[in-house]
């Protein structure tokens, strides 16, 4: 039997578990979250049985040794720091046995990692877990009926390959509240069966709804109903509507269809002439309307949170952190916030260098932290914030920071600069020598650093997605990393102009400019080499970045960057809207000024420019002229 497709709904069901069981653990790391001992249990039960369900031992065997420590603390054991730590290294251990699961379709592979895992609960004295790990429970025995009690009747999709091992992941969600809850019928007819439709029995409880709700919440569940058992004059509650779990990549395709279309309708209308333009006007503004909300909705759907990549990076943390011997942990904020998937994915390996980085470069060990009078953890803490269409990013350590002196030694010693250009540089400009291919200022190599990869990796991510990097550090204090991306969310305004009216169409982030000025009635004039827009008492440079001639009935965009605004001249400006910004192939992803192109309304396709670079590559080419 093809097991692929519930193999995926394993797959997401149980990391939405660990991760919730992850959580809870770093609150009891840092001293609080002690009421959540419960939920604890809970998670790493439903792992238990999931694993069961589908035949992974070395899973089920390390989620059932994490339930018994978790048990002892729920029967008022307290949560010892060492037990935690283990706990937390046995949920790494999960997540790779996952990771196998979803490569070989077994969990034999990460196996020994499992079980080094249970090792170390067992060391810190967790509970055992017997030589053998029990069958899933049995069904209780029938109970008589109470009087007025309910019945949560669940319908498993017909598309569902196991509806009995479904059926189970259902019984022990209702088990959780009522775990006295009788089944109808049991498991084992179910699965000679392969019956569909289950009911369980349940008291008049309050508690009855919400479970439905999250029974309605599960994979492959088609319908839930609550009903009064007794069959009285009630009639039964309303089938819920069940929430759909669509696969990412599904999502891609339907936004690629989507953009077809509008592209499609585009062409359609170039092709009518202009009477049939007249003749269907309104029924062509329509359509592409519609087909404009659908691809905004899709667009919207592909949100997801930032906290994922948390849990990977704190996940490192805890494994580089035992290999170097440094204690360490990350904390962040602005986990919840939403960002599309195609930008998560692509910011996970420079935020991975960065921690790498930290950890290796910042944190000092116990005997520097001791002489340094710093607590003995190290601390990084990672940041999610917007500023206007922006996102920015932020990893900070309190280790021992940069020392600029060091960068400018070795910048001489490689024969980057000279002497004398090495003492003219400040430390910002020193600080981005960090970022130049192969420079490090290790003169060992380890296994971790020292051979000049990681910042100029950091770097050169940032600037595909339009972005740039800022680094500050304090010695003695720490660093401060901040990854800037101007197209942050799945949807950013820009405004489109052009140099050519009828040639190719451009755009900008909107939150970049703050002003457009006719030329008509703002006068340009020369001061040197250097020429200026007029804005009444002000005199604004003008970039010489264009693709295209602008005369006097074109404009002026004022960009409003870092130190100083700056005038890009246009031929013609058209809409503000908000568009999906995707990365240029090759060669033009090479050009940092291009942060990619985007479909319009209209079914054009435009290439979008990062005002912020444009200004700061023409302010360097004119400082080296």
């Amino acid at each position: 039997m093809d097991l692929d497709k519930y193999r995926e709904l394993y797959l997401s069901e149980s990391r939405e578990h660990l991760s919730r069981l992850r959580g809870l653990l770093e609150d009891l790391l840092k001293g609080s979250g002690i009421e959540s001992v419960h939920d604890l249990f809970r998670h790493a039960h439903s792992l238990k049985g999931m694993a069961a369900s589908m035949g992974f031992t070395a899973t089920g065997d390390l989620a059932h040794s994490l339930e018994n420590l978790f048990d002892l603390w729920r029967k008022g054991s307290p949560p010892l720091p060492p037990q935690v730590e283990a706990a937390l290294r046995a949920s790494d251990a999960l997540e790779a046995l996952l990771d196998a699961v979803r490569d070989t379709a077994s969990d034999e592979l990460a196996a020994p990692e499992a079980a080094a895992a249970g090792e170390g609960l067992r060391v810190t004295g967790a509970p055992e877990a017997p030589g053998s790990r029990p069958a899933p429970p049995a069904t209780p025995p029938p109970s008589p009926e109470p009087s007025g009690a309910l019945r949560l009747a669940v319908s498993i999709d017909g598309a569902s390959v196991l509806p009995a091992a479904r059926v189970l992941v259902v019984a022990q969600k209702v088990r959780e509240v009522f775990p006295e809850a009788r089944m109808d019928p049991d498991l084992a007819t179910l699965q000679q069966t392969n019956g569909r439709q289950v009911q369980f029995h349940l008291p008049e409880d309050p508690r009855v709804r919400d479970l439905a709700r999250a029974v309605e919440s599960l994979p492959e569940v088609a319908a839930v109903s609550i009903q009064r058992a007794s069959g009285g004059d009630r009639a039964p509650e309303a089938t819920i509507v069940r929430d759909l779990r669509v696969p990412a990549r599904d999502l891609d395709a339907l936004l690629n269809q989507t953009a077809d279309l509008l592209h499609g309708l585009n062409q359609f209308e170039a092709g009518l002439g202009e009477s049939g333009r007249r003749a269907h006007g309104l029924w062509l503004d329509a359509h592409r309307a519609r087909l404009g909300r659908l691809y905004d909705q899709v667009l919207t759907i592909r949100l997801v949170p930032f906290e994922p990549l948390v849990e990977h990076l704190q996940r490192t943390v805890r494994e580089l952190g035992s290999r170097l011997g440094k204690r360490a942990r990350l904390e962040a904020a602005g986990a919840e916030e939403k960002l599309d998937r195609g930008l998560l994915e692509r910011l996970r390996d420079p935020l991975l260098h960065l921690v790498r980085n930290a950890l290796d470069h910042g944190i000092e060990d116990a005997a520097g932290r001791a002489a340094a009078g710093k607590p003995a953890d190290g601390l990084l803490r990672i940041e999610v914030r917007r500023d206007a269409e922006a996102l920015l990013v932020t990893l900070t350590d309190d280790g021992r920071g940069i020392n600029a002196e060091e960068i400018r030694q070795a910048a001489v010693e490689r024969g980057i600069l000279t002497a004398q250009e090495s003492s003219l540089l400040d430390e910002a400009r020193l600080f981005d020598l960090l970022t130049l291919p192969a420079f490090s200022t290790r003169r060992e190599v380890t296994e971790v650093s020292g051979r000049g990869v990681g910042l100029d990796v950091v770097r050169a991510a940032v600037e595909s997605l339009g972005g740039h990097l800022e680094i500050r550090s304090a010695p003695g204090r720490g660093s401060v990393f901040t990854l800037v991306i101007p197209s942050a969310v799945a949807l950013t305004r820009v405004l489109v102009f052009a140099w050519d009216p009828g040639g190719a169409r451009f755009c900008l982030p909107a939150s970049q400019v703050s002003r457009i000025y006719p030329l008509s009635s703002h006068a340009l004039t020369w001061s040197g080499s250097r020429q200026l827009l007029v804005d009444g008492e002000s005199l604004l440079p003008v970039l010489p970045w264009r693709l295209g001639p602008v005369g006097r009935d074109g404009f002026g965009l004022r960009l409003t960057l870092e130190g100083a605004d700056r005038v890009l001249l246009v031929g013609s400006v058209f809409q503000i809207e908000r568009v999906v910004i995707q990365p240029l192939g090759p060669p033009l992803d090479m050009v940092p000024e291009w942060m990619g192109g985007a479909l319009l309304a209209t079914g054009e396709v435009a290439y979008v420019l990062d005002g912020r670079v444009v200004a700061r590559r023409s302010e360097e080419e004119a400082h080296a002229l």
